[in-house]
């Protein structure tokens, strides 16, 4: 369990990660646009994907799992996520409110994601906890199957990310982490 002093720490520390991401957009944009265009992709197309849309904060005071019914309380990480904006998409990540967790988690096609990872990826989150300890933090491309899932191991303390991309898990111990992560400064 995490001290409180650190816990603090850790929220402040998220709260400049999450700016950082936010501000340095416009990197990401340019560097999104230049390799799109070397795939082929129109000048005008790559644009109309490399936007950032962010919401307004709403209140969010409990987490859905993909358990039916079944909610976890927010972490203080979490907690503080909520607290800095609402609805978050950039160029391929689109970090999620709970309705909309509850949205793609009931699809059929997420629902066959979960099943074929519980059935064949040994060891991924899917395989070794049951809904009630999953829930569904981002995705990135809603098409393919690419997302970042919040791991409730023990009760009271952070959830751990794990990112699932092109057949690749990236595992964090908690959204600081995963946060420096997109900030290309994993320290995982």
């Amino acid at each position: 369990m995490i001290g409180t002093d650190a816990l603090q720490g850790m929220v402040l520390e998220l709260q400049d990660e999450m700016s950082q991401y936010r501000h340095q957009f416009g990197i990401r944009r340019n560097e999104f646009i230049t390799e799109a265009m070397s795939c082929g992709m129109s000048e005008v197309e790559a644009r109309s994907y490399a936007i950032q849309s962010i919401g307004p904060v709403v209140p969010v005071e409990c987490m859905p799992t993909l358990a039916p019914g079944k909610t976890r309380p927010l972490s203080p990480l979490l907690a503080a996520r909520y607290r800095y904006v609402g609805d978050w998409k950039e160029i391929d990540e689109h970090l999620l409110l709970p309705d909309e967790v509850l949205r793609i988690a009931r699809t059929e096609q997420f629902r066959g994601w979960i099943s074929d990872m519980r059935n064949y990826w040994v060891e991924s989150a899917p395989y070794r906890f049951g809904d009630d300890r999953l829930s569904l933090l981002s995705v990135a491309n809603e098409e393919e199957g690419h997302f970042s899932m919040l791991v409730w191991k023990e009760p009271g303390e952070e959830p751990e990310v794990w990112t699932y991309a092109s057949q690749h898990e990236y595992r964090f111990s908690h959204l600081l982490h995963w946060f420096k992560w997109l900030n290309g400064r994993s320290e995982e």
